[in-house]
């Protein structure tokens, strides 16, 4: 039976993100020169379940994104993004959405991939207790800023750990070493902002 309405859009929004994202996979490898292999030892993935992300039988966490994300040097907004076209807003129903219901991380892109424009900006919700995956430390060449929507972001830069409230913001060089994480048992939601750094 077919959805319609708002679940419908999402539903179709997310078919939509869900093949940029297998595609974009494996256009990023290709693009490198690498083989699966490759790949799987930087990342600890098997070269299996590479193929599997690449083909669009197996669908990739948002963990497993931001590790393959640090790996190839982009932004996980990366992956969400569609080609360039001139749309200049991005209504609330129709945002690209990655991350199922009941995921430990989801991504809201609120900007659509114009020619010319780097920025990537996203509302990214941590649910509660929320950590990167074990030894994850996440890099990239950008600069990004976060701004703190509700609840608390616990953020871990360069050694050093901090906590932003509601209101906070947090600025900084993506260069070093950084993972996010939710310290409390309420959702945490924040706007990230990123934009390559000149060279």
């Amino acid at each position: 039976m077919p959805v319609s309405g708002e679940f419908g859009a999402a539903a179709e929004i997310a078919r939509e993100v869900a093949s940029m994202i297998h595609t974009k996979l494996r256009s990023l490898r290709k693009k490198n020169k690498l083989r699966l292999q490759d790949v799987a030892e930087a990342t600890d993935l098997s070269p299996g379940y590479l193929s599997q992300m690449e083909t669009g039988k197996a669908e990739p966490s948002i963990a497993q994104l931001r590790k393959l994300a640090a790996y190839y040097n982009v932004g996980v907004v990366h992956f969400f993004e569609s080609d360039d076209e001139e749309e200049i807003l991005v209504k609330a129903d129709k945002r690209p959405r990655f991350g199922r219901p009941n995921s430990p991380l989801i991504y809201e892109l609120l900007r659509n991939n114009i020619h010319g424009i780097d920025l990537q900006v996203a509302i990214i919700k941590l649910a509660p207790h929320y950590e990167e995956p074990k030894g994850l430390f996440l890099t990239c060449q950008s600069e990004e800023f976060i701004y703190v929507l509700s609840g608390v972001l616990g953020f871990e830069y360069n050694g050093r750990m901090y906590y932003a409230e509601k209101g906070d913001s947090i600025c900084y060089r993506a260069q070093l070493p950084y993972r996010l994480f939710n310290p409390t048992s309420e959702m945490t939601e924040i706007l990230g902002v990123g934009a390559p750094s000149a060279s």
